[in-house]
């Protein structure tokens, strides 16, 4: 995810917050994994909310603090964020190996930082208090991981804290002592920051249209068969986004670069993509085949039933079209839950497939001699040409 620098003088609207926690999601591991699969962030959240709300004065005009699991899954995700980087005070993100090269996590941390230009360093910095979530081996370490450090004031706790983490001591019942202490001393300096000097409400950077990030990934590639293009919502007002641009939202959060794209374009870069192909169930079984047909085998398809067609058969009966065509992982949703629970999983399936039967080619460049063991020389020369 990228974003832009087209920051609003308006002033924001809605209740102001405390914290704004920032995170990079994790990887479910398997179909049946439960979908709160970051269930540990949201016990921190609720803690350290907890904690805030234990010592703030002004929890009447503000309040506690936001994360993403607080936004509605058929909400538009990015315009909900930016609007509660917005009003926040304080952001706190949770820095682990994954943050630093997942463009979602960034992405939030940019939008805050859009809001503290013009500021002196040193305020500035006092509204970014950075918690170390999980430790970074010591080839990966950073300047703002010492930063984190900084929020524990007892050797002990540190030493515990950074060979851990925050996420071990917060699992860990042998840890609560410590836990206790850097929550209670993270939401001290929440809520002084906050009431001390607090940040003016200002419009926060917005996402940039581009949702392809040089990360080193193949970009996913996403497509529809339906006549409503890439823009098709089955689920109406329930979802704000296109389903594409839902499992797109999906993807970048767990850190995959994608480009939503219409079905003649993903017959060009699916040979070179992992690629995900959302199925419009009101489309003829036959003319469905047809669409997807010449996608490799690493394609994974989702036949997607509209309200109207939620008492039919014809989801099953194009899955099992597909599925005589041996593409993989060939499944119908109805219901909008359904949906939401299957999206991780699809992308995960689709970059799984991708790296085990994509192309394995070397990258073009000159031609390089292979290695010899034996020296050259004139024991080189062929047998019977020796120079007399």
């Amino acid at each position: 995810m990228t974003w832009s620098d087209t920051s609003s003088t308006v002033t924001p609207a809605g209740r102001q917050t405390y914290f704004f926690l920032s995170y990079a999601h994790s990887v479910p591991l398997s179909a049946a994994a439960r979908p709160d699969t970051d269930f540990w962030v949201n016990r921190f959240f609720q803690d350290l909310g907890a904690a805030v709300r234990r010592t703030a004065r002004r929890t009447g005009e503000l309040d506690v603090g936001f994360f993403d699991g607080l936004v509605d899954p058929g909400a538009d995700l990015k315009r909900a964020l930016t609007d509660a980087l917005s009003v926040t005070h304080v952001f706190v993100p949770l820095y682990s190996p994954k943050y630093f090269s997942n463009p979602w996590a960034l992405g939030e941390r940019d939008s805050f930082h859009s809001r503290l230009r013009g500021l002196p360093a040193g305020r500035a910095a006092r509204h970014v208090l950075p918690v170390l979530w999980l430790p970074l081996s010591p080839w990966e370490e950073r300047p703002e991981t010492a930063q984190a450090l900084e929020l524990a004031r007892d050797p002990v706790d540190r030493a515990d804290y950074a060979e851990n983490g925050l996420r071990a001591l917060c699992k860990l019942s042998a840890y609560r002592r410590q836990y206790e202490s850097l929550l209670t001393a993270l939401a001290e300096r929440v809520v002084t920051v906050t009431e001390s000097d607090p940040l003016a409400p200002s419009r926060a950077a917005t996402p940039a249209s581009s949702t392809v990030v040089d990360s080193g990934d193949t970009p996913l590639v996403i497509t529809t068969v339906t006549p409503h293009g890439s823009r098709w919502r089955p689920y109406g007002d329930q979802h704000a986004l296109a389903v594409a641009d839902y499992v797109a939202a999906t993807a970048e959060r767990l850190g995959l670069p994608t480009r939503v794209v219409e079905i003649a374009e993903a017959r060009t870069r699916a040979p070179e993509s992992p690629t995900v192909v959302l199925v419009d169930a009101s489309v003829d079984p036959g003319d469905a085949r047809a669409a997807v047909d010449g996608l490799p085998r690493w394609a994974v398809p989702l036949v997607i039933a509209a309200d109207g067609a939620r008492g039919d058969d014809t989801p099953e009966t194009i899955a099992g079209s597909l599925q005589d065509a041996r593409f993989p992982q060939v499944l119908p949703v109805r219901e909008i839950v359904e949906f939401e629970r299957s999206a991780p999983q699809l992308v995960i399936e689709a970059r799984k497939l991708f790296l085990r039967h994509g192309p394995v080619d070397p990258p073009d460049g000159p031609a390089v001699p292979r290695p010899r063991l034996r020296p050259e020389g004139p024991s080189d020369v062929p047998r019977g040409k020796e120079e007399r």
